[in-house]
């Protein structure tokens, strides 16, 4: 099967290493691979005309793209023009009998999905933490139109926020509806960077507005691979414990013994969050 890695060149490095974690996942032969890498662009239009075009006189069987919005994009309206079939977010796949597989209902069950007209075009799912995967192939620069599509009359750019640095995070303070109020996750950020951790929220805490949008954890927000992660007041619902799954060693504090995120937590505490986070302040205060 001869396979194409869509590799945007902005994030080439990232976008290399979480598809080769799908194909680590996927337990793949060894297979004829080439990367075809894309410039940037604000547009997806002139990608897509640049991919069809390498395609028609270079055609493969598969296409793999990062994750993300545009990957996702590229991938569907790529296999829609090529009659091909498309999937996004996918964890892994098992060739031999033609399916991927993917989280589905916010990440309570895996979807087992049939492939079957070629050329697949896949967009893997995010993989924090993945390993470095420098492989020896072939790089084919696909070239794309600098002018915006005819039909589009007017666009503005919006200045993109500060990266808040939880995607990279090597220690990560988790908080979840249990925080209570704006005034206990003041406190908690005031711990967190006491303790050199970033702070991550649930769905719930960013939809209470006690902290902005960009510390959501989750399916819907960031995945991180942190070597420890404390997730407190956190239910352990499917879709918040996909975006902590990644991380080497999870600690839960919740006041409710039967709570999900136990389940889940290579160490647990139950109570509340802020009088142990108190705690362990003063104690790493004391160490130093």
């Amino acid at each position: 099967m001869k396979i194409a890695l869509v590799l945007p060149e902005a994030r080439q490095a990232s976008a290399l290493n979480e598809i080769g974690h799908f194909i680590a996942c996927s337990e793949m032969a060894p297979e004829h691979f080439e990367a075809w890498l894309l410039p940037e662009s604000e547009f997806s239009e002139p990608l897509l005309e640049g991919l069809y075009t390498h395609f028609v006189p270079a055609p493969v069987d598969m296409l793999l793209f990062p994750s993300g919005w545009q990957g996702a994009e590229l991938a569907t309206r790529l296999a829609h023009r090529l009659q091909g079939e498309a999937w996004s977010a996918i964890n892994d796949a098992d060739f031999a009998r033609q399916v991927v597989r993917k989280n589905a209902y916010g990440g309570a069950l895996v979807a087992e999905l049939q492939l079957h007209n070629k050329p697949w075009c896949l967009s893997v799912a995010a993989a924090p933490g993945a390993k470095t995967w420098q492989p020896e192939i072939e790089y084919v620069h696909i070239p794309a139109a600098a002018q915006k599509p005819a039909w589009l009359v007017e666009s503005g750019a919006i200045a993109d926020e500060a990266e808040s640095g939880l995607a990279d995070a090597r220690l990560v303070l988790a908080v979840g509806r249990g925080v209570g109020s704006p005034q206990a996750m003041a406190q908690v950020e005031e711990i967190a960077c006491g303790l050199g951790m970033e702070t991550g929220a649930s769905r719930e805490a960013v939809m209470h507005a006690w902290c902005s949008m960009d510390k959501l954890l989750g399916m819907s927000g960031t995945q991180v691979a942190a070597d420890v992660c404390i997730a407190a007041g956190v239910s352990g619902a499917p879709a918040f414990i996909s975006g902590i799954a990644h991380s080497r060693f999870i600690v839960a504090i919740n006041n409710d013994p039967q709570a999900a995120i136990f389940r889940h937590a290579d160490v647990g505490i139950v109570d509340g969050l802020l009088p142990v986070l108190t705690e362990l302040q003063t104690c790493v205060r004391e160490d130093i």
